[in-house]
């Protein structure tokens, strides 16, 4: 392997909780006492679909972009150092997304809406569909987030993502 082709190794904390229903303070203050209680340090905390609220359809859940859930993860990602992703219910110009936040350790954020909603949960008559994918560097690494069902459309995942170098 070339040194520019050398990747180092990522620390992968998944945080799976029970999450109080459609209660943003709840969970965000319950996921910061779990990030808190890590082990070991991690360079990358993935959060549950829609971690703030629960998978739900109820469109007051949703908060705009950069409030309280999006400030949030920019104040979890400078505190533990850490690129933190997970899902949060947005509204944006009248329209409601299931978004998909990466929020890197300096506070700066890319974000990504999820497409292939869950029709048999009736996202799809609640939510907008995304329409680009998303592909982060992270450390050396070429990442490509997915929001839960786009997970079982592989043709929607960007082939170089699963090269190995």
């Amino acid at each position: 392997m070339h040194a520019a082709q050398q990747t180092q190794t990522l620390a992968v904390a998944l945080i799976q909780t029970d999450l109080f229903w459609e209660d943003a303070t709840a969970n965000l203050a319950s996921l910061e006492e779990k990030i808190a209680g890590l082990s070991e340090p991690a360079d990358i905390i993935v959060l549950p679909e829609m971690f703030n609220s629960g998978f739900t359809m109820n469109t007051a859940a949703a908060e705009p972009m950069n409030y309280t859930t999006t400030r949030w993860m920019k104040q979890m990602a400078v505190k533990n150092k850490a690129l933190i992703v997970g899902s949060i219910a947005v509204k944006e110009e009248g329209k409601y997304y299931n978004r998909l936040m990466c929020v890197d350790p300096d506070g700066s954020y890319t974000f990504n809406d999820k497409k292939h909603l869950f029709s048999f949960g009736q996202e799809d008559l609640t939510y907008t569909p995304g329409k680009s994918r998303l592909i982060i560097d992270y450390k050396g690494w070429k990442i490509c987030p997915l929001v839960c069902y786009d997970l079982r459309f592989p043709v929607w995942s960007p082939q170089h993502c699963f090269r190995s170098l």
